[in-house]
């Protein structure tokens, strides 16, 4: 079946990048059951805090703060939030609110880490994309707000591939934010679209898709064995595993040696695409605690947009789209890769919430067309 997907409102609010991880499986105590085991035992470590009221959500603001955290009064309400189980916002109107004995070792262990400026999605182990709770670690880059510009971009092709005729079903998918058209004339054509998502990392970018198009079948490539893991797991927790295919290689790598490539009708990707020099300036949260082979593109950070968009070719059909994720000035130069290529039509450039060029698209020219 093909489907025709249709945005219920075309402008969200942008999301903070730091924000308090949200839990569709799992409740606040088992978000946070790994904090827990790493101070078990730990409550003498910290004497003030052993007392009810040795610790209040305002020191803890003070303290963030003081070690330099832009958002330090949201990170410290989701902290407390994860520790104890109750609502943020108590915190917030209650700033000198004591903080129970019997969490005060864990939110201290918790707040320390966000002091070293460790990321809190790190910290609680778990980051909000596309309305999914998705598990992350330190093995893979933890999804942006911006990125969601490149799953809206890709639902937008598949939207306007074929016009919905009065045959065709009509219905909401659960947890979607588009309306879903089953286009009944076009089932014998295309049973389903096939869906390639290279450097998966945590998996993001396929499970968003993976939710939003039901009749898909997705296949996320990732070089790092650790980051297969954690996607696999997020498929599983959200019931998608059976559609999503995650393999391990360099790039295109795994399809060549599988012999599972060919026929893609899209193909996206969010590749490292921060120049190798810039990499020292980057927030500590980025520079010390993201892995460096997800950030890093290259002397001029297009280092893996020249490589996709050479052997992207060799795996999507006639007529898909290839659509790449770029940094903050970057879209000419990709705009000019494609360009440059005979494979590819023009290309299309789509800019995120704040304005910004955020994704780079083209389709992909049948052979007789070069």
């Amino acid at each position: 079946m093909m489907t025709r997907l249709m945005p219920l409102r075309d402008v969200r609010s942008a999301r903070s990048d730091v924000q308090c991880a949200k839990s569709g499986v799992r409740s606040p105590e088992t978000e946070v059951r790994g904090a827990r085991c790493e101070v078990r035992g730990s409550e003498g470590a910290h004497p003030a805090l052993s007392t009810p009221h040795g610790f209040t959500y305002h020191r803890a603001v003070e303290r963030l703060e003081r070690a330099g955290v832009e958002s330090a009064s949201l990170d410290a309400a989701c902290l407390l939030e994860a520790a104890s189980g109750i609502p943020r916002w108590r915190f917030v109107l209650e700033p000198e609110r004591p903080i129970a004995r019997g969490i005060s070792g864990l939110f201290a262990s918790m707040l320390s880490r966000r002091e070293a400026r460790e990321p809190i999605a790190y910290i609680l182990g778990a980051k909000e994309f596309w309305s999914l709770s998705l598990a992350v670690s330190r093995d893979v880059l933890i999804p942006r707000p911006e990125t969601e510009t490149l799953v809206e971009a890709v639902l937008e092709k598949i939207s306007s591939r074929c016009q919905v005729p009065s045959s065709a079903a009509q219905f909401q998918v659960p947890g979607s934010r588009f309306q879903v058209f089953y286009n009944l004339e076009l089932e014998t054509r295309n049973p389903e679209l096939k869906i390639l998502d290279v450097g998966t990392g945590c998996g993001a970018i396929a499970l968003a898709l993976a939710m939003e198009i039901p009749d898909g079948r997705i296949c996320g490539l990732d070089r790092s064995r650790s980051a297969l893991r954690i996607a696999g797991r997020n498929a599983s927790a959200l019931g998608l595993a059976g559609r999503i295919q995650f393999l391990g290689g360099d790039l295109f790598e795994p399809l060549r040696t599988r012999r599972a490539g060919g026929g893609f009708d899209l193909i996206v990707s969010n590749p490292p695409y921060i120049p190798s020099a810039a990499l020292t300036l980057l927030a500590p949260e980025i520079a010390v605690y993201e892995p460096r082979e997800a950030l890093d593109g290259g002397p001029d950070g297009l280092h893996y947009h020249r490589r996709i968009i050479e052997e992207a070719p060799g795996y999507l059909r006639a007529g898909g789209w290839l659509a790449l994720e770029v940094g903050d000035g970057q879209s000419a130069a990709v705009v000019e890769l494609i360009r440059k290529s005979d494979a590819f039509g023009p290309a299309e450039v789509k800019k995120d919430l704040t304005g910004g060029d955020r994704v780079v698209l083209a389709w992909r020219r049948a052979v007789a067309d070069g």
